[in-house]
């Protein structure tokens, strides 16, 4: 589906449209989410059957964690001319899911103050609990992998350049990324053996997460690259740790790590933390970066920058 065939069918259904770098959804009695027919070095939604392929796949992972979330796949399909959710010949698939209240989702949260310590301990819990539950994996996460996913950036310097200006920063957060991968092979490697590679959400932070009271409600965990989900649990770690750290809480970020030291005994991640915050901080300025190539606007080049910015940060301390 392209984007005027997404729009129509919103139309036809009264439903809001959120738009990402790879995917839209449509906000009804439901969410629909629908893959965008994009490929990417990371991604590949290019054709109907491997949409379809992953949608499933998004079911059936985060379905580890939002079991009451994650409703189905359905098809979209035309009847007599007019696009709708339904049976028949799909010429589209989207993942059906129960709505969740936007106010109530932890990036809101946090800019409005009301995220505290309780809340990010409860969410270190069930993040333990979940590594605890799954498998460890092997052949993931090697220092070969670590260092290409981090290097990804370089295909987006140009963009980052022209945008803000910030070509160089680029090249000193993968330089220095590389020159402490390199003399801390050993520690992955022995991470791995210890089972600490597992096959984990992917994409542990705030805009993912829904707070109502004390429930935690964690979604949308990475299904389109196996590479990006099955990490060492220090890189997820990472990922809500600097996404903290974003938001200005670095004492919330603080609490979150130890609260999950403590309940895990995992203290040999806090060695290789500030390498995967830098990645982590890196992943969100690509995202931006993508987001800003595909339709320039000054929210996308902001980010751009303050992720930038932030992995610079983390790379000096390398």
């Amino acid at each position: 589906m392209d984007d005027e065939e997404v729009r129509a069918l919103a139309r036809g259904m009264h439903a809001e449209v959120m738009e990402t770098h790879i995917s839209w959804v449509l906000l009804a009695d439901y969410a629909y989410k629908i893959k965008k027919p994009v490929k990417f070095t990371f991604l590949d939604f290019s054709t109907l059957e491997k949409r379809r392929f992953f949608c499933g796949e998004e079911v059936r992972l985060n379905r580890r964690l939002a079991p009451d979330v994650y409703l189905g796949v359905v098809g979209i399909c035309r009847a007599n001319g007019t696009l709708a959710i339904g049976n028949g010949q799909a010429l589209d698939y989207a993942v059906k899911m129960k709505r969740l209240d936007q106010a109530h989702m932890m990036s809101r949260l946090l800019d409005e103050g009301k995220i505290d310590g309780a809340h990010v301990r409860k969410l270190a819990a069930a993040i333990a609990a979940f590594h605890g539950r799954i498998e460890p994996v092997q052949g993931y996460n090697t220092p070969g992998m670590i260092g290409g996913q981090i290097a990804d950036l370089l295909n987006f310097r140009s963009a980052i350049e022209e945008a803000c200006g910030m070509g160089n920063d680029v090249d000193h957060i993968l330089g220095r990324s590389a020159r402490f991968i390199e003399r801390n092979e050993s520690s992955f490697h022995e991470r791995m053996r210890d089972g600490r590679v597992r096959d984990c959400h992917g994409d542990l932070h705030s805009g993912n997460i829904f707070v109502q009271g004390r429930d935690i409600v964690i979604i949308d965990c990475i299904e389109f690259n196996r590479e990006f989900r099955c990490v060492d649990v220090a890189s997820e770690i990472a990922f809500m740790a600097m996404d903290l750290d974003a938001h200005g809480r670095e004492d919330l970020s603080a609490v979150f790590v130890n609260e999950y030291v403590a309940l895990t005994g995992d203290s040999g991640l806090l060695g290789l933390l500030g390498l995967y915050k830098c990645y982590r901080a890196n992943v969100r300025a690509k995202i931006a970066a993508i987001e800003w190539s595909q339709a320039k606007n000054r929210e996308s080049r902001d980010r751009m920058a303050k992720y930038t910015a932030l992995a610079r940060r983390y790379a000096d301390g390398l």
